[in-house]
């Protein structure tokens, strides 16, 4: 089968094929977040990401939230101002509010939050989130404007200013700019190394030595101290090497295959053009007829399309979306737009 997202699928095997060619492959696995392969990969983001420091921890969730249980006891203050849409919000069972105890002070709808939000906010904010992209708004970015705004604020005021950047790599195009120059805006960043890097997991966040030391004993807590994790290294290592350099291309990519599939009737893109590699669709049809065509279109084509459909305020609507990577090139706009075509038509057929 072929797909419109991502990267080409491996199996277990393929994977350990991969790897053994990987940067560090040669080296001992760490041990409890303790080895030369895990250091170095450390080191690498640390300095793309123009930061003193990097600490790798096996989930995001747990890195983010131990991150926020620093900031915020540092200010003594529970209160995190974030987007309403952003995947600390969402995506994660409450476990910021249910395991430590924050409160969020929920700001903006579908557009990316402004100072005036921040001004709106009646507490002491003990930290501030920006997720760039918002991948639940449609892969949205601020402006660069308001994202130094946004910096400028916190600084004043001494707000620690946390970048959830799981898909940060992919916002330099968009900005003109290095990862570095947009971490440089925020006290602390995290970043996925499975998501376009196409490694197995894990994630580093980025901040000065001691705000990273604080946050130790809380991944821990989280059961994050594994004993081994060697093989989610060697994948973000190579993932760095190979994948990290085709970052532009696939956000390029993004813009014409985006253009191509506006074209189709019945479609509207979330950001037009994309601002990174991925982008929402909103198509006709509801999720539960769009997930049946989107599989008779996978049986008779060969092809997968979407992941999943969730529901919009407008009725007979539904978002998906599409992340440009590896598995993109093997279909090209025209293909994949008479697809995405055909999954509409067959939405739309009540047999």
């Amino acid at each position: 089968m072929r797909f419109l997202s991502h990267h080409r699928r491996r199996t277990s095997r393929e994977w350990l094929d991969h790897l053994r060619s990987a940067p560090g492959a040669d080296e001992r696995p760490d041990k409890y977040n303790e080895g030369p392969a895990l250091r170095t990969l450390e080191r690498e983001v640390a300095a793309l990401l123009g930061k003193p420091a990097g600490r790798f921890v096996i989930k995001g969730v747990m890195a983010q939230q131990a991150l926020l249980r620093v900031w915020t006891e540092r200010r003594c203050s529970p209160v995190v101002a974030l987007h309403r849409r952003s995947h600390i919000e969402l995506d994660e069972d409450a476990g910021f509010q249910r395991l430590h105890g924050l409160r969020p002070a929920r700001l903006a709808d579908w557009e990316p939050f402004t100072v005036a939000d921040l001004d709106a906010v009646a507490e002491r904010i003990g930290a501030v989130v920006v997720e760039l992209p918002i991948r639940r708004a449609g892969h949205r970015l601020p402006g660069w404007t308001e994202l130094v705004a946004i910096s400028e604020w916190c600084r004043e005021r001494a707000v620690p200013l946390h970048f959830d950047g799981a898909r940060l790599w992919e916002c330099a195009p968009h900005y003109g700019r290095t990862v570095a120059e947009i971490a440089a805006l925020a006290d602390s960043v995290y970043v996925s190394l499975y998501k376009t890097l196409g490694g197995l997991g894990g994630c580093v966040i980025a901040a000065e030595p001691e705000v990273l030391a604080e946050t130790r004993p809380w991944t821990t807590r989280h059961g994050g101290n594994v004993f081994t994790v060697f093989p989610y290294v060697l994948a973000a290592r190579e993932g760095l090497r190979s994948q990290l350099p085709r970052v532009p291309g696939y956000c390029a990519r993004a813009h014409a295959l985006a253009a191509a599939l506006a074209r189709i009737p019945g479609v509207a893109l979330t950001t037009d053009p994309p601002h990174t590699n991925a982008f929402g669709l909103h198509l006709p049809g509801t999720p539960d007829r769009l997930s049946a065509a989107n599989q008779r279109v996978a049986e008779s084509a060969g092809v997968w399309l979407f992941d999943r459909f969730s529901g919009t305020p407008l009725p007979g609507r539904s978002l998906c979306e599409v992340t440009v990577g590896e598995a993109t090139e093997e279909l090209t706009d025209a293909e994949a737009a008479g697809l995405v075509a055909r999954l509409i038509e067959l939405a739309g057929d009540p047999a």
